[in-house]
C-alpha cells in the first residue's frame, strides 16, 4: 500500500519538525480557542459551566489541563466567587507515530465546575471516580498556574 503525502500531512510534519524556532508560533497560548488550542466555555445549567482546555504537542503535556483550570478560576472569579468546585473532569491525550516511538501531540481537558464561597468539598460529584471532584481556591489556582502558561501577545495573567 502506498501512502500519499498530502499538503495537510506536509503541514503537520513541518509543524512537528520545525524545532525551537517554530515552537513560539505553533505552541498553544492561553486564550479563547484558536487554531493551535485554547479554551472554550459553556454554561450547561444555571451556574454550572463546562470548560474545555486544548493544547498541541509543542505546548507540552499538562498545558491543556492548566488552560482549563486557569480559565475556570478566571471565569468563577469574574462571577464573584472565591472557590470553584470541580464536579467532573475528563481528559484525553493524543499521541502520534507509527509503532515506537510515539510523540505527544496534544491534550484536551473538560471540567464541569460551579462557583462557591466555601472551601468544603462538593456534596455532589458527577465523575465516575469520586477523586476527580474537588473544591479549589480561585486565587491559589491563578497564582500557581498563571506563571506556567504562555499568554497571547498583549495579554497577561488576570489579576
Amino acid at each position: 500500500m502506498t501512502r500519499r503525502f498530502t499538503p495537510a500531512l506536509a503541514l503537520a510534519a513541518a509543524l512537528l519538525l520545525g524545532g525551537c524556532a517554530g515552537r513560539a508560533f505553533t505552541a498553544t497560548t492561553y486564550g479563547p480557542q484558536a487554531l493551535f488550542g485554547g479554551y472554550q466555555e459553556k454554561e450547561i445549567e444555571p451556574g454550572i459551566w463546562r470548560i474545555t482546555g486544548n493544547s498541541n504537542g509543542p505546548a507540552g503535556e499538562g498545558f491543556g489541563r492548566n488552560v482549563a483550570l486557569y480559565r475556570a478560576a478566571e471565569l468563577i472569579k469574574g462571577k464573584g466567587f472565591s472557590h470553584f468546585q470541580v464536579l467532573d473532569q475528563q481528559g484525553k491525550t493524543t499521541m502520534i507515530g507509527y509503532g515506537a516511538p510515539t510523540s505527544f501531540a496534544g491534550e484536551t481537558m473538560k471540567l464541569t465546575v460551579r462557583g462557591v464561597n466555601d472551601p468544603a468539598e462538593p456534596l455532589v460529584c458527577r465523575a465516575k471516580v469520586p477523586d476527580h471532584c474537588a473544591t479549589l481556591s480561585v486565587e491559589t489556582v491563578m497564582t500557581t498556574i498563571g506563571p506556567q502558561l504562555a499568554f497571547r501577545k498583549n495579554q497577561g495573567p488576570a489579576r
